[in-house]
């Protein structure tokens, strides 16, 4: 090596530590010994040696082995790979000119491995490199992205049109497979209203009960009975003598009663002059022929759905819902007085048993039947089939005496899971048949379970039992047909 050479060679040195002061100096093959650096590669060495040693196991495509950078081309391009690390802005420009200068990249030469970068957006940096010229280059990646990705969306004019529509449909398609529909959102809020106004419902009938039916009879009643207490209770269970005696007992008794009665005759129509009550007279002469004719009529899947859909659009035309408030087509003055008449004739066949005047007992009592045919107005206008589940005995008439369903039925004395028997109903079972938009009526839910009591009622000894409410307010949950 001459003097010149040596004197270029130190001015480019000191050029780079000025640059760069963490880049390491490199020496020539000449100052090499082989003893000092054992990690060089001699020609006395194996090919399987060589390969091994120089094995490259980054994420960047191997380099043929026949192919090796010369030491020479690393010397002279060292300086300038140091300051395209520190100034990563001049990368592109200063790699083309490198790359003019430099000698064939593909000549064979013994040495370490050096695998040149894919692109000017990923150049290799040396151990040497410090933190800092990392980060200006992590921040020039990101500058080249965003014009790529901005040189992209100007050369595609028509997909930024495209795009917003695409994706107005893509998200409502999302949206109306993972929601559902509007009309299947109001079903399920109109059920969970019924639902509501059916515990409230219950509610009502238990208190009217324990209110006028619990403890000891004041004194004896003058007024002979319209009716033997086995005519009126023979079929809810057949203890109803114990039950009618037991000062505790006796309120379950009459709720069972009530609920039996407004079941027959208020939300079912299988018995003749049964059902429709809120029609009226249109009821009774026209709606509930024409309602029996086509439900007898239905022999398939296909039948119930044309007759579970005529009903509720029936229903609808006769009364429409305006404002939040029924708007009859038809005169609701009948139906106010079959409302009275019903309670009025319920009073007097329960007045025996009472503890206090049914009198003061007497508008309530109104409240629970407008209630009643209100909430089988709500059933009606729906398209699934809302009815009332009635679980029998060995007889049809029999409603105590089968097995106890957890999955149907509500014991209310919570004793043990040991094979129970139904002693006595006190309120019936909701059944949904069919879904809220008016399909599939082969399927039924329960909804509501049946309040039964399995605890057989003995003469002596007494049992205390918890009055339990509903959710929310009673006031706002009862609807009275009278607000017509």
């Amino acid at each position: 090596m001459t003097e010149g050479s040596l004197d270029v060679r130190e001015s480019t040195l000191n050029a780079l530590k000025l640059w760069c002061p963490s880049a390491e100096v490199l020496t020539t093959e000449s100052e090499i010994q082989p003893m000092e650096n054992p990690f060089l590669v001699h020609e006395a060495e194996t090919p399987s040696v060589v390969d091994s040693e120089n094995e490259w196991s980054d994420e960047e495509e191997l380099i043929p082995k026949r192919y090796r950078k010369t030491r020479d081309a690393r010397l002279n391009n060292g300086g300038r790979l140091a300051e395209l690390a520190v100034n990563g802005d001049n990368w592109g420009q200063s790699s083309q000119s490198s790359g003019d200068n430099s000698p064939n990249i593909h000549t064979p030469n013994i040495g370490t491995p050096s695998v040149p970068p894919k692109s000017a957006s990923r150049p290799r940096f040396d151990p040497g490199s410090s933190q800092d010229d990392l980060v200006e280059r992590f921040y020039q990646v990101t500058r080249e992205r965003d014009a790529l990705r901005q040189q992209l969306r100007k050369s595609t004019p028509n997909s930024g049109r495209n795009l917003q529509p695409f994706d107005s449909k893509y998200s409502q398609k999302i949206r109306s497979e993972t929601q559902p529909p509007r009309s299947e959102r109001y079903h399920k809020s109109e059920e969970r209203t019924m639902i509501e106004e059916l515990q409230a419902l219950r509610y009502e009938i238990r208190n009217w009960s324990e209110r006028y039916f619990s403890g000891v009879p004041k004194k004896r009643q003058n007024r002979p009975s319209l009716y033997s207490s086995k005519e009126l209770f023979g079929n809810l269970t057949d203890n109803y003598a114990t039950y009618l005696k037991h000062p505790n007992e006796r309120p379950l008794l009459v709720q069972a009663y009530l609920w039996s009665k407004l079941q027959v005759r208020i939300f079912s129509n299988h018995l003749n002059g049964c059902g429709y009550v809120w029609a009226g007279k249109l009821g009774d002469r026209k709606l509930r022929p024409i309602n029996d004719t086509l439900r007898r009529a239905v022999k398939n899947e296909d039948d119930a759905e044309e007759y579970h859909h005529w009903r509720a659009l029936t229903v609808n035309l006769l009364v429409p819902q305006v404002d939040g408030k029924w708007r009859p087509k038809y005169d609701t003055e009948p139906v106010l007085k079959w409302i009275s008449k019903f309670s009025s004739r319920t009073r007097r066949k329960l007045r025996p048993w009472a503890t206090q005047s049914l009198r003061l007992g007497k508008e309530e009592l109104k409240t629970i039947v407008s209630a009643a045919v209100a909430l089988d107005l709500k059933f009606k206008r729906q398209r699934a089939d809302y009815r009332f589940v009635t679980f029998t005995g060995g007889k049809t008439s029999q409603q105590y005496g089968y097995p106890f369903y957890d999955s149907e039925m509500e014991d209310v004395d919570e004793e043990d899971d040991k094979p129970r028997r139904v002693e006595l109903s006190l309120a019936p079972a909701l059944e949904r048949c069919g879904n809220a938009n008016g399909y599939v009526y082969d399927q039924s839910f329960i909804l509501v379970k049946a309040d039964v009591s399995c605890k057989h009622v003995a003469k002596s000894g007494r049992s205390s039992r918890s009055t339990r409410k509903p959710k929310g307010s009673v006031t706002n949950r009862m609807r009275s047909i009278l607000n017509f």
